[in-house]
């Protein structure tokens, strides 16, 4: 009997990071890419920009992954009214975007790419979550939302527009169709929209990937 002592190819490590929003999505990207990747989707929620970078060693470097595949951006606009603030100010999201981005490319070999964040869909935002001490609007998402994109461009980095996926869904879809009764969370068909944007972004960098091979 002969036994195959050769090396088995590995395949490409690509780290999902990211509120909620990923976590629903996750899933069905890791099905769509099983055959061309490994996918990794850390269990935390990701939350806002300074949490993803308090843990970009834990998520990202330590994996040391082909690609990262992040986003943040939701929870950074939370708008407290009593203190007139949002959770992340505009300035430090920029700070923290531009730090995240440092530190992956200084520690790893990944490429890098940024998601936008998705749509709030006010009216149903606001009547989910009466009595709490924060609101979440869909014009903050676009402020933070241009900053991000602005941001990715100075810095080369590719932008998957997974806001424009749901704002704009091709017909006969409609957005409120894609975003729960919460005003934020996904639908099974809004998931189902992001996931196909995700795989295919990732899948497009895979074949222009290559692989450390001593890792």
């Amino acid at each position: 009997m002969t036994t195959d002592s050769k090396p088995q190819p590995r395949v490409p490590k690509v780290i999902l990071v990211g509120d909620s929003i990923r976590l629903s999505y996750a899933p069905l990207v890791a099905e769509k890419l099983a055959s061309e990747a490994t996918i990794v989707s850390p269990a935390a929620n990701g939350g806002d920009s300074s949490n993803v970078l308090k843990n970009v060693q834990k998520w990202i470097i330590s994996e040391q992954p082909e690609i990262v595949h992040f986003n943040c951006g939701i929870h950074d606009t939370k708008y407290f009214e009593a203190s007139g603030k949002f959770q992340i100010s505009p300035q430090q999201y920029e700070q923290n975007l531009r730090a995240i981005v440092e530190r992956i490319r200084g520690e790893t070999k990944a490429t890098i790419l940024f998601a936008t964040s998705t749509p709030i869909l006010d009216e149903r935002a606001a009547a989910t979550r009466q009595g709490r001490d924060y609101v979440l609007t869909n014009a903050a998402i676009t402020q933070y939302n241009e900053i991000a994109v602005r941001v990715m461009a100075e810095l080369k980095v590719p932008v998957n527009d997974l806001n424009a996926r749901l704002s704009m869904p091709k017909p006969p879809a409609e957005p409120d169709q894609m975003i729960g009764a919460d005003g934020v969370h996904l639908t099974d068909a809004g998931k189902v929209i992001l996931a196909d944007a995700v795989a295919e972004l990732i899948a497009s960098h895979l074949k222009t990937t290559s692989i450390d091979r001593d890792q």
